[in-house]
């Protein structure tokens, strides 16, 4: 889009906000010109009904990464009740937490809170001020649903953490709208760990597949706020803090639970107990064949996450005393890790408050220790960040797994430990 051509969008849509007579022309105007406008709101101050809470009062406990021979620090604060909230004549669409109604682009509270710090950038559209600018290309029509997608539904952490326990939770809501169907990604009808969980916890409630391309428009929609959350992306030169996560450990470990319980996870001594995540070549690289050698050579069996079934990687987990590997999505399984387990993760120094994993693991009760390094180039943003390279010394690695594994107790002995903090 062109200067010119952006300034007189941006009129119009301004425009869109002010006599009867002017919003006409202007929406009339951005109409030929193929966009839609909309003023930044908040998803709570628009007409939403609110229903009887899902999950009472709860509290969020999150774990700031915690780098090599440093206490755990823990963030806590009360959680009122989780209420849903019922919404008319509204428009989403899969891969995004916005929701359209009327001239307003509605966010969910967490992410209009951030706004000074988190980045809403997209390539369905542009923001400027309070303002967000788009296309919508494809339509299409359903009556009523609950909302089960969101910012990077079609990534396995955010599908796991933050998406799953609202299909959990939607269990919960009253009887009347037992005929609701989940509303969810595509992907989590065609991938086979996604379509798993998705079935391990929505009960007996039918589900309609949403395509990222195509606006879908609600009579009503069922909106259950998030039991988890974090920043998506950040602004150019701000990093995540421990500030800018929920997570209500109550829900977390519910699903935790469920999970197991669902696949009749049990202990197998066959399991291998020191693994090391490894993934195929991609942007974000690393020296990960001399970290392989020196981490086999301490007893460790290297896996690829995405060539096992979900039974095998909960089982995996579940029964791994020792995990380690780079930060990425295969470690939000640490969620089904036993309570005692210890794993190490190396990640860029930029996220050092970064908990994504770290509240995982304290759900789970497992032990966590970073080990942060510098990328190849200098990243400004979360978005250089996610394909930054980067190389982890091997006495690095090494000065740290060897004194993790020094300090190693039995896993009994850990747990217990764990549960008196």
């Amino acid at each position: 889009m062109t200067n010119i051509r952006r300034s007189i969008v941006k009129r119009l849509v301004r425009g869109q906000t002010r006599s009867s007579a002017v919003a006409r022309l202007s929406s009339f105007g951005l109409d030929l010109m193929g966009y839609k406008g909309y003023r930044l709101s908040s998803v709570v101050d628009h007409g939403a009904t609110r229903l009887d809470p899902v999950f009472g009062p709860s509290e969020s406990q999150v774990a700031k990464p915690r780098p090599l021979e440093t206490e755990v620090e823990l963030f806590t604060r009360p959680l009122p009740p989780i209420q849903p909230l019922v919404i008319e004549n509204v428009a989403g669409r899969s891969g995004s937490s916005f929701l359209y109604k009327g001239y307003n682009l509605l966010l969910p509270d967490e992410m209009y809170d951030s706004l000074d710090r988190t980045s809403l950038l997209t390539n369905s559209g542009f923001f400027f001020q309070d303002y967000f600018v788009t296309s919508h290309s494809q339509t299409a029509e359903v009556p009523y649903g609950i909302c089960a997608f969101g910012h990077g539904d079609a990534n396995w952490y955010h599908w796991l953490a933050e998406i799953l326990p609202v299909v959990w939770l939607s269990r919960n809501l009253p009887a009347e709208f037992k005929d609701y169907p989940l509303l969810v990604p595509e992907t989590a009808l065609t991938i086979p760990s996604f379509r798993e969980t998705l079935d391990l916890c929505r009960g007996d409630r039918e589900v309609i597949g949403l395509r990222g391309d195509v606006l879908h428009r609600f009579d009503r929609l069922v909106h259950i706020p998030s039991p988890v959350s974090g920043p998506f992306n950040m602004r150019d030169h701000m990093w995540p803090e421990p500030e800018d996560y929920i997570q209500n450990v109550d829900v977390v470990r519910q699903v935790r639970h469920a999970v197991l319980e669902n696949l009749g996870i049990e202990r197998d001594a066959d399991s291998p107990k020191r693994v090391f995540l490894v993934r195929p070549p991609r942007a974000r690289s690393y020296n990960q064949e001399d970290i392989r050698v020196a981490a086999e050579a301490r007893g460790f069996t290297a896996v690829q996450m995405e060539q096992l079934t979900f039974r095998e990687q909960v089982s995996l987990m579940y029964n791994a005393e020792f995990v380690i590997g780079p930060t990425g999505a295969a470690f939000a399984n640490t969620l089904f890790m036993s309570p005692g387990s210890q794993s190490l993760v190396w990640a860029l120094q930029e996220y050092d408050g970064a908990c994504f994993f770290s509240n995982l693991a304290h759900a789970a009760g497992c032990e966590m220790t970073y080990c942060f390094v510098e990328a190849d180039t200098t990243v400004k943003s979360s978005y250089e960040a996610f394909a930054a390279s980067y190389k982890l010394p091997v006495d690095t690695f090494c000065e740290h797994i060897d004194q993790l594994l020094e300090n190693t107790g039995s896993a009994d002995v850990r747990a217990q430990k764990m549960a008196t903090q």
